[in-house]
């Protein structure tokens, strides 16, 4: 039982990865979340590699001394150093980018917008991980240097990310007439209202979910689900508590023992 009532990590630059909370929570409510979200250093994908991968390896070692059955990184930008960060930590790290390609693969699109932080679109990461499985999508791929920071300010109506997305995704739709736009930033879904009054017209595709979905059958196949009715949520951040507990009632969370800020080592 003891394995069975660990908590499940969830890691992200910012607030972005209380989407995918918000997942979690919706497949498996009996599970304990523990999150963090590193906003005094936000935005990550402005960053290089190496100080990307610094800053992520405190957060893991935070979730080590929590005893953490996985986590979830909940940030493609960090997901794109999966393969470098895996060594580090003793636990299982369920990265949202194959999740997402996953998805877009079993849908069979022809076609699809992707933006997302300037270091992730520039990586290439996803192209290569849904071409190895689907050669003949069309990923056209964009990368915002400031949706993620105007979020976090925690601002949801500012006309200054109406601005940003429309700029973005307009450069998107000029290369190719998609109809599915991958947000794949976590912090974008938490203005998918905004996405969707700019742009009715597309498909948004919310990586949170297939996240969620991957965290379950993670569990599931280890038998290590909580039988308990309902879980806890525990946020950690680096910066100001005040954001958090806005987005998570955004988000419509619940549970949450807010908020804690702490500073990493």
């Amino acid at each position: 039982m003891y394995q069975n009532s660990r908590p499940i990590g969830v890691i992200d630059s910012g607030v972005g990865g209380l989407t995918v909370v918000r997942q979690i929570q919706r497949l498996l409510p009996g599970e304990d979340i523990i999150y963090f979200g590193d906003s005094a250093n936000c935005p990550y994908g402005n960053r290089s590699a190496d100080e990307i991968f610094e800053l992520t390896v405190r957060m893991l070692r935070m979730m080590e001394r929590r005893d953490v059955k996985c986590v979830a990184v909940a940030c493609n930008t960090i997901s794109t150093l999966v393969d470098r960060l895996r060594p580090e930590c003793p636990f299982t790290l369920v990265d949202i980018i194959d999740c997402s390609a996953a998805y877009i693969v079993q849908e069979k699109l022809p076609r699809v917008g992707l933006l997302a932080t300037e270091f992730t679109a520039s990586s290439g990461v996803y192209e290569r991980v849904i071409h190895d499985r689907l050669p003949d999508c069309a990923v056209v791929s964009r990368g915002s240097p400031s949706l993620a920071a105007l979020i976090d300010r925690g601002d949801f109506n500012q006309s200054a990310i109406n601005e940003e997305i429309t700029a973005q995704v307009d450069a998107i739709l000029d290369r190719e007439p998609v109809d599915d736009l991958l947000l794949a930033c976590t912090h974008f879904p938490i203005v998918a209202e905004n996405f969707r009054a700019c742009f009715p017209q597309l498909r948004l595709i919310d990586p949170a979910e297939q996240q969620a979905a991957a965290v379950k059958n993670l569990l599931v196949y280890r038998a290590l689900t909580n039988p308990q009715t309902r879980g806890t949520l525990t946020v950690f951040t680096s910066g100001e508590p005040e954001l958090y507990e806005a987005v998570a009632a955004r988000l419509g969370l619940y549970g949450p023992e807010f908020c804690k800020k702490l500073e990493l080592s």
